[in-house]
């Protein structure tokens, strides 16, 4: 949803959720270009959308946290974006738009753009009503160093963050289409960074009150 809000206005999207449904041939049909990615514990899944788009003669790109991290697991895809979005999308479209050839690696080359440049998510398609918590991320990145955990890989060290009008954005956008149920903060280390943190949680608690929680 991110990424589809990044996507230049002259763009449409669908997003499917391979956890509520299944990509349909009418999707791959409908689509120019298909953009897939997830974790490594969905590598094969990952996979398969590769190997669907690839039949239909879409071109496709992977990223996200496994394509960044693992980008030699997936040797058919068009592109392999490594890293965030923000601040690249034209250079994923113009890689896609080469159409066939080579693979294209597009690397991160160490940058950890500010969560101040991150839009509204496009929850708008999302099929709500089929998920129990809808999912806002506040921030990226962690101060430790922990051995089990590879977040710091992905997004480094130095937790950035959203403001809180961008959070309570978000909020609006999700209360606004409907929803209210749980919405569920995802970061990796949602206290990374203690003094930002307590800016967001008076405001998050006003808001929620002014909203009959």
């Amino acid at each position: 949803a991110t990424v589809a809000a990044l996507l230049p206005e002259s763009c449409r999207a669908r997003l499917v959720d391979l956890n509520v449904r299944a990509l349909r041939d009418d999707d791959l049909r409908w689509a120019d270009v298909v953009l897939t990615g997830g974790l490594l514990i969905q590598v094969e899944s990952i996979l398969e959308v590769v190997e669907q788009a690839r039949a239909f003669g879409r071109p496709v790109a992977v990223g996200g946290p496994v394509p960044t991290t693992s980008p030699e697991l997936f040797g058919d895809a068009d592109v392999v974006f490594r890293g965030e979005a923000e601040g690249r999308i034209d250079e994923l479209i113009e890689a896609l738009a080469r159409g066939a050839g080579d693979q294209v690696v597009l690397e991160a080359a160490g940058r950890f753009p500010e969560m101040t440049s991150v839009p509204v998510p496009r929850f708008d398609l999302l099929e709500l009503s089929e998920y129990a918590s809808v999912s806002v991320q506040y921030s990226r990145g962690c101060p430790f160093r922990c051995e089990f955990c590879d977040v710091i890989e992905i997004f480094g060290r130095r937790p950035r963050v959203k403001t809180p009008e961008q959070v309570v954005a978000e909020l609006e956008a999700i209360h606004g289409l409907g929803y209210r149920g749980t919405v569920f903060f995802v970061d990796d280390n949602f206290i990374g960074n203690k003094a930002e943190v307590k800016r967001l949680l008076p405001v998050l608690r006003d808001w929620q009150v002014a909203h009959g929680r």
